[in-house]
């Protein structure tokens, strides 16, 4: 019997999908499984699947919101996933994903439908005749009273928005799509301004561009968690600039310390 249910974790999800039970004791985690985490990872951390538990937004210095409702938390852990190197069981069973969202992951994708989720068939309160409802983006709100942990506030997208990028005259219609979320939108607003800026520099660094005032600004990556933002551009990344790996050498600053190091 299909779940009816509306959330599911990524554990559960990874495991049926491969039909396998979740709720055995898995010493070994099988190789279907794993790859099925690192696309849901990957999906999550793209903003392509909404997770409950996960928020892409940033959680400003010294919020009392509690941390591990946020991706940046994980992030070393979430790429572990992403690559396959490591499965925090802990993560894997903390983050949850929408069942609606994920329906709308697997048409865009051109998957099929996860029959034990999605049994051929039946009718889906969020569904109507103009199709699929869109997912909802997830923004941080500072907790207004100190018991309370975590606040988040969800937001449908705006079926009028447009996207306003100076000196940018290539915007597709795709972009202001109202079928897209917000965090999609912004997807490909920053791609769009991060292509141009390459075309211009081609030498720059993805991290120098995630930090550029066009993609921040105009592109609305300041509402969202650098790595995600990172995911969205370096898809349209020069070759050369992809190919970099590691950090350039750090130097010395008028203190005598050592500054930060950029990332590639």
């Amino acid at each position: 019997m299909a779940l009816d249910s509306d959330e599911l974790t990524v554990w559960e999800v990874g495991y049926r999908w491969a039909n396998y039970d979740p709720d055995l004791y898995w010493f070994r985690i099988p190789l279907i499984v794993r790859d099925n985490f690192r696309i849901l990872m990957k999906a999550i951390l793209s903003g392509e699947i909404v997770c409950s538990t996960l928020c892409l937004d940033k959680l400003p210095t010294g919020s009392k919101a509690d941390p591990r409702y946020y991706i940046r938390t994980h992030i070393d852990d979430v790429y572990a996933c992403v690559h396959g190197t490591k499965f925090n069981r802990k993560l894997l069973k903390w983050a949850t994903l929408d069942r609606s969202s994920v329906l709308e992951w697997c048409s865009c994708r051109g998957i099929t439908p996860l029959e034990f989720w999605f049994p051929p068939g039946w009718k889906y309160a969020y569904e109507s005749p103009d199709g699929i409802r869109p997912g909802l983006i997830v923004r941080h709100n500072e907790p207004s009273d100190e018991n309370t942990f975590v606040s988040f506030s969800y937001e449908w997208p705006n079926r009028e928005a447009e996207i306003e990028l100076d000196e940018i005259d290539d915007t597709t219609e795709e972009a202001s799509s109202p079928s897209l979320r917000q965090n999609q939108v912004a997807k490909i607003a920053c791609q769009q301004i991060a292509v141009a800026i390459w075309q211009k520099e081609p030498s720059r660094r993805i991290a120098e561009v995630i930090r550029d005032e066009l993609i921040q600004e105009y592109g609305g990556a300041k509402y969202f968690n650098d790595d995600t933002v990172r995911e969205w551009i370096k898809v349209v990344a020069p070759a050369e600039v992809r190919a970099r790996r590691g950090r350039p050498r750090k130097e010395m600053g008028d203190t005598g310390k050592k500054s930060s190091p950029d990332e590639t």
